[in-house]
């Protein structure tokens, strides 16, 4: 009985903090006829400062310091639509304009001066409180989330609303997540919702360039880039490898965006495009493996199926003599490891893979009256045997260096008698 009126207090706690932050998100939205922009910003000011009071007397004198950290926490949710709202008064006054937006969306200054005044005052109004807030939440490093939250805040200010504007505030944003995340390791649930707290300016230029600018896919690539870099890093740190290989889908997803923001690409074919997808997404797949012992297999083994499949659907859509090329490479490197590790099925499939990019550039050459074809294949052929030669020379080092390296070693003491 006693666990059920617990989860309900919980519950109802919750319901409450989330009836206030709905309450203060309808000014980013709503329209008062009736009553200016700066009167209704400073009914939202008195209404947050109104939490950490009533939070002060649910902590000292109900002594129930639960309903405190919900308070609190609701007051870090209310930090970036104050942010916003900020934002639109310095875009009125410093910005192109407002006109083109819709009533709503516009929070507009009497003046230059007002801005100015506004974001100070509320600067020296908020900043104190945020900083109690993180005492509360994570009191070791209320500093560090204090600064944090102040920069990432402080970039809702930026009047220009370009989408590469955008993006350049979003990705230091997300940069100081992570690195509060990666310094701090919050193990309790009010630290995780804490740090997590620093994600929510992001979350509002996102919403704001979605709903009322323009959006660019390299806008969305540098999110998705961050948030990979981000999840990458906490799941090394925490030794989480789950959440290390997470980092895949993000990283997948920001080159795409990238590569389709990019000028040049309607020059080529889309079997070209396709097959410098998958080998520039192979560049941050081998960073990551490189980066990481636990997860190196598996980002290596990602990035070679990535390109493998590339090669293999551009041969069967669109055969290309550099996707040929691509598979012959591929294929003899899987075949080789799967000679060395006895694995019947990668060796069966790396001679697959290989002996149909050596058909079609075979194919190539001959139907094709061109030099290329058969240089590809010579050059190809050449650099193969020269690679061998150098394997072979290393690995004959290696195994001369061996029985050297253990005599190096003195046999270890007898033990008197």
């Amino acid at each position: 009985m006693e666990t059920r009126l617990q989860q309900l207090f919980q519950t109802l706690r919750w319901c409450g903090a989330a009836m206030i932050v709905a309450a203060a998100g309808t000014f980013l939205v709503q329209s008062w006829d009736q009553v200016g922009d700066v009167p209704r910003y400073l009914t939202l000011l008195g209404m947050t400062a109104l939490l950490p009071a009533l939070a002060y007397v649910c902590g000292i004198r109900m002594q129930e310091g639960r309903s405190a950290r919900v308070l609190m926490l609701t007051l870090l949710a209310l930090i970036p639509i104050h942010g916003g709202v900020l934002g639109g008064f310095v875009l009125s006054q410093f910005g192109p304009g407002t006109s083109s937006l819709g009533p709503v969306a516009q929070w507009v200054a009497p003046s230059r001066l007002a801005a100015v005044l506004l974001v100070a005052g509320a600067g020296l109004a908020l900043i104190p409180l945020i900083w109690a807030a993180f005492r509360v939440l994570s009191r070791p490093h209320a500093r560090l989330l204090t600064a944090a939250s102040v920069a990432s805040h402080a970039l809702l200010l930026v009047p220009d609303r370009s989408s590469l504007a955008a993006t350049l505030t979003v990705a230091p944003i997300l940069g100081f997540t992570a690195y509060c995340a990666e310094r701090i390791k919050p193990q309790t649930l009010e630290s995780r919702l804490a740090v997590a707290s620093l994600v929510a300016p992001a979350t509002v230029i996102a919403a704001r360039q979605l709903l009322f600018y323009d959006v660019s896919t390299a806008f969305w690539g540098a999110i998705l880039g961050t948030g990979a870099l981000a999840l990458f890093t906490l799941g090394k740190k925490s030794g989480d490898a789950t959440i290390e290989r997470f980092a895949l889908v993000p990283t997948l997803l920001s080159v795409a965006a990238f590569v389709d923001a990019t000028g040049a690409w309607p020059t080529l074919s889309d079997s070209s495009i396709w097959l410098a997808y998958g080998l520039l997404s192979s560049i941050p797949l081998l960073a990551f493996a490189w980066m990481s012992s636990r997860s190196k297999g598996f980002f290596v083994r990602v990035a070679v199926a990535l390109n493998a499949i590339t090669a293999m659907t551009t041969l069967l859509i669109d055969p290309r003599p550099w996707a040929a090329l691509q598979a012959i490479a591929l294929g003899l490197g899987i075949s080789s490891y799967g000679f060395v590790k006895g694995e019947r099925v990668t060796l069966y499939s790396g001679i697959a893979l290989s002996g149909f990019g050596f058909i079609i550039e075979v194919v190539h050459a001959i139907e094709v009256f061109q030099p290329s074809g058969w240089l590809a294949l010579a050059g190809f052929g050449s650099a193969l045997v020269g690679l061998t030669a150098w394997l072979e020379r290393r690995a004959r080092s290696v195994r001369q260096a061996a029985p050297a390296a253990k005599v190096s070693h003195p046999p270890a003491a007898s033990l008197s008698q």
